[in-house]
């Protein structure tokens, strides 16, 4: 099987990179609205949906030396609907670690759709064409915008931390990488295009 144009590698990879992104929008919709009804619970005493969305100073955290300095903070835990199966956990009111969670899977959403709508158009007759441009430029944004974001980040929330430094070089070689591809994509694109006037 051929890796680009019509029913190729790239065009069905653009439909698993779409189905990954809903999951991730899915995840990042159910959290946004879980975090709005934990501090609706937390306000007024309610016990909405108490196996789903569980706020105390037990929800189920194994005791063992890290945990056990936090026994007498508020903790929440949601867990995928209908399930028992946690989804996300934490200490309530710690702004940065909401942000951070419903950041996460904002940028993953964006960074699947993007890799659908760029593989797709790699997928189609014509692999040299302007939409293939402008989400591959996209897609190179994104990245260097999430590594800048997550520099800072790191810098003001969690301190110098290794893991995340290789996760921003990673994510700014790929933003690079995606550029030098962009200009490939634009000469590809002009000499086609001069093809076309010539025919």
């Amino acid at each position: 099987m051929k890796l680009i144009g019509k029913n190729s590698v790239s065009f069905y990879l653009s439909y698993l990179f779409l189905t990954i992104s809903v999951f991730f929008i899915l995840h990042l919709v159910y959290q946004g609205l879980g975090h709005l009804l934990l501090y609706y619970k937390h306000e007024s005493g309610s016990n909405l949906f108490p196996n789903a969305f569980q706020l105390g100073n037990d929800v189920g955290w194994s005791k063992n030396k890290y945990t056990e300095p936090m026994n007498d903070l508020l903790k929440f835990k949601m867990n995928y609907p209908f399930t028992e199966t946690q989804m996300v956990t934490g200490i309530y009111g710690n702004i940065n670690q909401i942000i951070s969670n419903l950041f996460g899977f904002l940028f993953g959403g964006a960074f699947f759709y993007i890799s659908f709508k760029s593989f797709k158009e790699m997928g189609s007759d014509k692999l040299f064409n302007s939409n293939a441009i402008k989400w591959l430029k996209m897609f190179a944004y994104l990245n260097l915008a999430y590594a800048m974001i997550a520099l800072c980040q790191m810098f003001m929330f969690y301190g110098v931390d290794g893991f995340a430094i290789i996760s921003i070089f990673a994510f700014t070689f790929l933003g690079i990488i995606v550029l030098f591809i962009v200009q490939f994509f634009k000469k590809g694109y002009e000499l086609q295009s001069q093809s076309d006037l010539t025919i």
